[in-house]
C-alpha cells in the first residue's frame, strides 16, 4: 500500500475560513483551503491513498493529487510504503521549562535604576533569563553604560531595551555598544528623527530599530501583527498549551508594582516591600497562564492562533469566561478570521467601547 504524510514538524491549523500550515522547522507557513486540512488529516492516520481515491468522485480525485502535490513540492511531506510507516513519530507537543519566570518586563521610573537595582537582588530567586527594560525618557552615554554594568553582573541571558532617542544614538555607537554589550539582543529606539531598521549581520551584534513613534507609556504595547507571528517549536508549543502573553511572564511598573504585564491593574504587591518570589507562588498571579487562544472569543476560530501572540492587557471587554478571565479578542488585533481579511483596528467602530476605557483616543490620533 502507498501512502503520504506530513512530517511531523509541519502542523495544521484550522480556522473557520481557511487553514494554516507551518513548518516549525524552517520557520514558514502556507495557507491551505479547509478541505485540504481536513485531507491531511486522514492521511496523517495512515490512511492508504488508494482506499482515499475511492471515497471520491474523479474531479475530488484530481483534487486531492494537487493537494499531494502541492504538500510534496513544498517540502512538507513524503510518500512512504507500509514498512516505513515507523519512521513517522509525531512530534512531541508538550512545553517545559525550567524556570519559574522566564521573562520579565520592567519600566523604569523617576529612577532609571531603582527597579533594575531592586530586581537583581532578588534574580536569584526566580532564575528568569530574559528581560524587557523600558525607559520613556532618554537616557545618556554614561547612563546607559550604567544599564550595562548592572546587566552584566546578573545572571539574565538576553536583554532587550526600549529607550528614547538621543543625538549620541547613530550607527557607530550602537555597534560598539552592541558588541560589548554581549546580553544585549534588541535595541528599539523610540522617538527618532526617522525610522529605520538594522537587522544581526556581520558586525553588527544586535537588532536595532529606530522609530519616529513616540512612546509615553504601556498603552503602545499590544499589537498583534503578522510580522510579529512566531513560526518555531517553542513558540507554537507554547501556545499550544500556555497563554503566549502572560505564561510565565511578570512585570515592574514604573511606580514598582508587581503586575502580570505593566497594561494590567492588578497589582501583586511592590517591589520594595514584596519579593518575586512571593508573587509567583500566589495562585491568583498565574490566573491567566493556562488560558490558551483555543478559549478565547473570535481566536479560537483563527488559523494564526498558535504562531499569534496574545494580549490580555487590552481587550475588546466583551466576554468572560465562567472563572471571570477575560476571554475577549485583543483589542489590538485588525485580523478577521471569518473573512480571511486584515483591517486597521484602530478605525473599527466596534472596538470604540474598549478604546475610551483604556484611553487610548490620544494613542489613535497619533496613528492616525
Amino acid at each position: 500500500m502507498k501512502y503520504f504524510k506530513t512530517y511531523e514538524n509541519c502542523i495544521v491549523t484550522s480556522g473557520y475560513k481557511r487553514s494554516l500550515i507551518s513548518d516549525l522547522q524552517f520557520g514558514y507557513s502556507e495557507f491551505i483551503p479547509n478541505s485540504m486540512a481536513e485531507i491531511i488529516k486522514r492521511l496523517n492516520s495512515n490512511f492508504p491513498i488508494d482506499l482515499l481515491y475511492e471515497e471520491f468522485d474523479n474531479d475530488d480525485r484530481e483534487i486531492i493529487k494537487e493537494y499531494i502535490l502541492f504538500l510534496e513540492s513544498k517540502s512538507l511531506g513524503q510518500y512512504y510504503d507500509d514498512h516505513d510507516i515507523l519512521r513517522f513519530s509525531e512530534m512531541e507537543k508538550s512545553f517545559s521549562s525550567p524556570e519559574d519566570i522566564s521573562n520579565i518586563i520592567i519600566e523604569a521610573g523617576i529612577d532609571p535604576f531603582l527597579n533594575l537595582n531592586r530586581f537583581v537582588s532578588q534574580e536569584n530567586l526566580i532564575f528568569c533569563k530574559n528581560l524587557c527594560l523600558i525607559f520613556y525618557e532618554n537616557l545618556t552615554a554614561e547612563e546607559l553604560y550604567q544599564v550595562k554594568k548592572i546587566i552584566e553582573a546578573s545572571s539574565l541571558y538576553s536583554v532587550e531595551i526600549i529607550i528614547k532617542y538621543n543625538h549620541f544614538m547613530n550607527e557607530e555607537f550602537i555597534k560598539m555598544f552592541g558588541f560589548e554589550f554581549s546580553k544585549l539582543t534588541k535595541l528599539y529606539i523610540h522617538s527618532a528623527p526617522f525610522n529605520k531598521e538594522i537587522f544581526w549581520e556581520g558586525n553588527n551584534l544586535i537588532d536595532t530599530i529606530f522609530s519616529k513613534k513616540k512612546i509615553n507609556n504601556f498603552k503602545s504595547c499590544g499589537s498583534v501583527k503578522s510580522l510579529d507571528f512566531g513560526v518555531n517549536i517553542p513558540k507554537f508549543t507554547e501556545a499550544l498549551n500556555y497563554n503566549s502573553c502572560l505564561h510565565k511572564k511578570i512585570a515592574i511598573d514604573k511606580d514598582g508594582n508587581i503586575c502580570n504585564c505593566p497594561a494590567m491593574n492588578k497589582s501583586y504587591g511592590n517591589i520594595k516591600d514584596t519579593t518575586l518570589d512571593e508573587v509567583i507562588f500566589d495562585v491568583d498571579f498565574k490566573k491567566y497562564w493556562n488560558l490558551t487562544k483555543d478559549y478565547i472569543e473570535v481566536c479560537k476560530d483563527c488559523e494564526f492562533r498558535y504562531i499569534c501572540t496574545d494580549c490580555r492587557g487590552y481587550t475588546e471587554r466583551t466576554h468572560t469566561n465562567g472563572n471571570g478571565l477575560d476571554i475577549s479578542k485583543p483589542l489590538k488585533c485588525g485580523y478577521n478570521p471569518y473573512t480571511g481579511e486584515w483591517e486597521d483596528w484602530s478605525t473599527n467602530s466596534l472596538k470604540e467601547k474598549a478604546i475610551k476605557y483604556y484611553e487610548m483616543q490620544d494613542l489613535i490620533r497619533e496613528i492616525n
